[in-house]
């Protein structure tokens, strides 16, 4: 057998591996009765453990995401962490990387990961086997993914873009995903036209472009669009960023707006309050992302007094509807 871990143990057992944890390393957070069965078993097995740096709670910060248009959200994120890290006495440290293996030689030295950005399965999987808690924020994760995740509401947001757009008399939608390959503005666009789509006398195309501050690809995809004789009034956005894309472009062609078509778009990144006209967004609370994580995490640790040894959480954080200039009545499509 190769190196018994703090998981393996804990599957041994039948509980879970932060319980394990606090057992082994003699902190608060579990009975004395399961403190001594866990020494009992890792005597047994032989469990060599890793030595660690500090004695103090370090938890690692993981961000990969080489795409520069989610820079904003990033920082947002890792700003939350941080300050409610310092806050609560707990050294954190931000790392670039989507090296699973490079990770593994942390695992020894920090009590826990926060992982940022668009990580893949297998990254995933390796945190599953370092025998410290892992939270992951954004992103997808696999169907029961056994890891922490905190993420926005998505689908709520989409659904809230629907009943305002509706609510505004459009019946006429375009989704722009932007750049494709984006788990969550799927999600959002099945949302919305699910929302849309049960009015009577509505219709929804979808663009996307491999970019999403692409306009001359924008600006063709809407000419062939235009070409068939739809004519949409309201563009829902995969993002501010894509929005800002979209409502430059339209501008461009002489269509007011709102007046001849509205722009919503999706995060409330800073530009979407300097756009002309400002943009209608969904607000997504990221640094709050961040902060939730460290909570999450420290949960885990025992650190607010006792462990949560509760099976993996998803804890979504809700948004805002910012209603701002861009988004106004349909205008009237005149005789049929």
């Amino acid at each position: 057998m190769g190196r018994v871990t703090v998981q393996y143990i804990a599957d041994q057992l039948g509980i879970s591996k932060f319980a394990v944890s606090r057992a082994l390393t003699g902190s608060s957070g579990v009975s004395e009765e399961t403190r001594a069965a866990v020494v009992a078993e890792a005597t047994r097995l032989g469990y060599v453990p890793r030595t660690r740096r500090k004695t103090s709670a370090r938890i690692e910060i993981i961000y990969h995401d080489p795409d520069v248009a989610h820079r904003e959200l990033w920082v947002e994120v890792q700003a939350g962490a941080q300050m409610e890290g310092a806050r609560l006495g707990v050294e954190t440290v931000v790392r670039w990387t989507d090296d699973a293996t490079a990770l593994s030689q942390l695992a020894g030295q920090v009590h826990g990961f926060i992982l940022i950005g668009p990580h893949d399965d297998s990254m995933l999987a390796a945190m599953g086997g370092f025998g410290v808690p892992c939270v992951r924020i954004g992103g997808a994760l696999p169907p029961l993914e056994p890891i922490d995740h905190v993420g926005g509401t998505d689908e709520e947001g989409a659904v809230a873009v629907a009943t305002h757009l509706l609510g505004l008399g459009h019946r006429k939608f375009v989704y722009v995903h932007g750049q494709l390959g984006y788990p969550r503005r799927v999600n959002r666009l099945e949302h919305f036209r699910e929302a849309v789509l049960a009015e009577e006398g509505t219709e929804l195309r979808e663009i996307s472009f491999p970019a999403d501050n692409a306009p001359g690809d924008f600006r063709a995809a809407l000419g062939r669009m235009e070409a068939t004789g739809f004519r949409p009034t309201a563009y829902f956005c995969g993002n501010d960023w894509v929005a800002v894309t979209v409502l430059t472009e339209l501008l461009r062609l002489g269509v007011r707006v709102p007046e001849d078509a509205s722009v919503v778009g999706f995060a409330d990144y800073a530009i979407a309050a300097q756009t002309s006209p400002a943009l209608t967004t969904v607000r997504v609370p990221f640094r709050q992302f961040g902060i939730a994580a460290i909570r999450l995490l420290l949960s885990r640790l025992g650190h607010f007094g006792e462990v949560n040894d509760l099976p993996p959480q998803r804890i979504s954080l809700v948004g805002d509807l910012i209603v701002r200039q861009s988004s106004g009545p349909a205008a009237d499509p005149g005789p049929a």
